[in-house]
């Protein structure tokens, strides 16, 4: 995909009849940032209601003669209809406007394509961009090499016969699928060596761009990319971290939800969750300045839900407490059934009791242990990577060690 620079975008919003104008609006202000995200332009936006969906260009003929106008008043470079198309509506518009039509969906990709860092991320984007592409094929002309402008940009190799060009897409597909299983087993294989180090992790989860990367800066110094744009991180960062009650944890930052994710993408944003659904214990972070907070937060719980993971959920964290947005909406966060934590990682407000809260879990599932063994046993070794050590005595035959280590692992010792 193409590095997004200086492209004038027409934004044509769409309104089922009857739908609040309130989520038409907030709808836009996402479809916004995604584009801001992409570095795009958007010279003018327009919102149609939609009384009946046309099969052949989605929106009415007569709201496509005002597009027209549009188009000769602001000479958009490309138009975006913050809706998902099929391939015959995108080519009838394109044919209708002169000028390339995106949809939500090329949209979201051009963002994971761009922001994919980790070989395993971008394996997954190529294989959605191809998907993606294939249905679209025979309402293409231009060869797969050639380059375009916008959201969309280079298609990679290719040669006009639309039977060679699926042929080819389809050989690509499986090529990643191989590559794509080889490197999940290698993460399957780490994260299998970290649960039998019996280290307690932690995942942040929440709506993109809530302020998880922060989050992890600040408690960890790691380092991650955070920027004020939709889906700024989208590999799985994992770091060590120390709490207050001395437990050490694995603290991950994963890529953020959004509504509406194109189902190209599913399988792909789903294997970046993968490391949240393996975590001990899930955090939430809900972003108070966003015009839908609580709406943010449904949609969150809905896809933890839907993952089978939203009963993981220990902690709710309020981020940006400095700028509320809407105080009913707030209210409602602070009435979920979690632990809630207020921060603000702009003023440093909350850190202390983020940390309080996730030693308070970890010593819900951690406990010590006193175990004496003859001198010579490996004893001391074996603690250590079950646990953390907190005293070693000796005297004439024996050893007595005393850790901190998970609560399941102690009919282990007992066993032993």
């Amino acid at each position: 995909m193409l590095k997004c620079t200086s492209v004038g975008v027409l934004l044509i919003n769409v309104r089922k009849q009857g739908e609040n104008e309130r989520l038409t609006e907030l709808r836009e202000e996402e479809t916004r940032s995604l584009l801001k995200t992409l570095s795009l332009e958007v010279v003018f936006s327009v919102t149609y209601t939609i009384k009946e969906i046309n099969t052949s260009t989605f929106i009415g003929s007569g709201q496509a003669e005002n597009a027209l106008e549009c188009i000769r008043a602001f000479e958009p470079e490309e138009i975006v209809i913050n809706t998902f198309l099929s391939p015959r509506q995108e080519k009838n518009l394109e044919n209708l406007f002169g000028i390339p039509v995106s949809d939500r969906e090329a949209v979201i990709l051009s963002i994971f394509f761009q922001n994919a860092h980790s070989r395993e991320a971008r394996l997954q984007i190529e294989k959605a961009e191809a998907e993606y592409l294939r249905p679209r094929l025979q309402n293409r002309e231009a060869n797969l090499s050639q380059q375009r402008g916008g959201v969309r940009g280079a298609k990679g190799e290719g040669e006009r016969k639309i039977e060679l060009e699926r042929r080819l897409i389809d050989q690509k597909i499986r090529s990643l699928d191989r590559e794509i299983s080889e490197v999940q087993a290698i993460r399957e294989t780490k994260r299998k060596e970290r649960e039998r180090n019996g280290i307690f992790s932690f995942a942040l989860t929440g709506y993109t761009n809530a302020g998880k990367s922060t989050i992890l800066n600040t408690l960890t110094k790691a380092g991650v990319l955070a920027e004020d744009k939709l889906f700024a991180t989208l590999d799985t960062t994992t770091r060590a971290l120390k709490l207050p009650n001395s437990q050490k944890v694995l603290l991950s930052d994963t890529v953020g939800f959004i509504s509406d994710l194109p189902e190209v993408l599913i399988e792909a944003f789903s294997s970046t969750l993968e490391e949240a659904l393996s975590a001990d214990a899930l955090i939430i972070v809900a972003d108070a300045s966003h015009p839908d907070s609580y709406g943010c937060l449904k949609k969150t719980k809905e896809t933890l839900s839907d993952l089978g993971a939203l009963d993981k959920v220990r902690l709710l964290v309020i981020n940006k407490t400095d700028d509320i947005y809407d105080e009913i909406a707030y209210a409602a966060l602070k009435r979920e059934p979690y632990t809630i934590v207020e921060t603000s990682m702009k003023e440093g407000k909350g850190i202390k009791e983020l940390l309080d809260a996730m030693a308070a879990i970890t010593d819900e599932n951690y406990t010590d242990i006193t175990v004496k063994d003859e001198i010579g046993s490996d004893i001391i070794g074996r603690l250590s990577r079950d646990g953390s050590i907190r005293t070693i005595s000796y005297d004439e035959d024996s050893v007595t060690v005393t850790a901190r280590i998970r609560k399941e692992m102690i009919q282990k010792y007992k066993r032993d």
